[in-house]
């Protein structure tokens, strides 16, 4: 009987025991789940601050604009500065860039700029070592007889207005285009300049013709050329009595030195033909022979500094006394050409107008 039990109650343990074990198993496997996903799903946690970067603020230099430059080593003594800073003013302000005189500026400082245009007055400076230095810039060096053009170097030389220059070419012309060499000067002699022009315009007259004495009556003591005195404050009686005296003698060819407008106008409808260092008046162009064109540096360098400001360098120019406004009908294109020869020995040296250009008197 008790060997028949054993079998069941070990049956009935075992029973419990797996109850209990269901049992632990029903508890611990959601603690499990549980757990799992506690530990799989990320907490969420407060968000940092983010980092402002803040920049130091860049300072950029202002550029200094561009500028024409005059370099005039003695300021308003050296020579033709009054001209050249006045063009050169006028232009800036038409380009609305910077004008500036220095008395110097080396290659550095050309290098370092915006500096379109360098004009170089006579100095101990060399243009040449400058527009080599600054290949950008353009360069106009005035009175550097020695220096050759470069692509970036124009040069312009000019001479000094000499009145004993002007008289004698138009005393030259006067003679070459007059029969009997009937000429006459009218000038201020009370001022230097008038008195040089009527000085040399004998020597120009005489250095054509030598002692000019005409063919055939009327013959003036001593001889032509005759001289008329005018002024500013000559009046128009004073005008008329000049034309009746040049009238007696038979004047046919008349230079007039710095005239005043009516003066032209007088002369011309009294039947002479006429020289001056003026333009013609339009009523008189059959009467006039030539102008005489003295040097006017500033309408040559308004004209030729835009031209330098575009990069057309490379200038070679001279300015001097020249003739215009010539009518061919009273001044042939031979007796032309024979007076272009004649100036260029003038200027040249080789050529003496006899006239002391300071003073206006003649030269012993």
């Amino acid at each position: 009987m008790l060997q028949y039990r054993l079998p069941c109650l070990r049956t009935e343990a075992m029973q419990r025991i797996a109850i209990v074990f269901l049992l632990i198993l029903a508890v611990v496997l959601p603690l499990a789940a549980c757990t799992s996903v506690v530990a799989t799903t990320p907490s969420a946690s407060p968000p940092l601050p983010s980092a402002t970067l803040t920049s130091e603020p860049t300072v950029t230099p202002t550029p200094i604009p561009p500028a024409l430059i005059l370099i005039a080593p003695q300021g308003a003594e050296t020579p033709w500065f009054a001209e050249t800073s006045s063009v050169l003013e006028e232009i800036a302000r038409q380009q609305e860039i910077l004008f500036e005189v220095k008395p110097s500026l080396t290659a550095e400082e050309i290098q370092n700029r915006s500096i379109p245009l360098i004009v170089i007055l006579p100095a101990e400076i060399d243009p040449q070592a400058l527009a080599e230095a600054a290949p950008k810039t353009q360069f106009l060096a005035i009175d550097y007889p020695a220096l050759l053009p470069q692509s970036n170097l124009s040069l312009l030389s000019a001479q000094p207005y000499r009145p004993d220059w002007e008289g004698f070419v138009a005393g030259f012309i006067a003679a070459a285009v007059t029969e009997d060499w009937r000429v006459a000067v009218v000038s201020d002699p009370t001022a230097t300049a008038g008195k040089a022009a009527q000085n040399a315009f004998r020597n120009g007259v005489r250095y054509l013709c030598g002692l000019c004495q005409p063919l055939y009556p009327p013959f003036p003591v001593p001889t032509y050329p005759l001289y008329g005195q005018l002024s500013v404050t000559s009046t128009a009686a004073e005008v008329e009595a000049v034309i009746a005296y040049f009238q007696t003698w038979s004047v046919k060819t008349v230079y007039l030195h710095q005239p005043a407008p009516e003066w032209l106008e007088a002369f011309g409808q009294a039947g002479f033909n006429l020289i001056s260092d003026q333009p013609p008046p339009p009523t008189l162009k059959e009467r006039w022979i030539a102008s005489m064109q003295s040097i006017d540096l500033a309408t040559e360098l308004r004209a030729l500094i835009p031209l330098l400001l575009q990069g057309k360098g490379g200038q070679n120019l001279s300015l001097s006394l020249t003739l215009a406004h010539v009518n061919e009908a009273l001044f042939s294109p031979g007796r032309q050409a024979f007076t272009e020869q004649m100036i260029s020995e003038l200027l040249s040296g080789y050529i003496d107008s006899g006239v002391d250009p300071a003073s206006g008197e003649m030269r012993p």
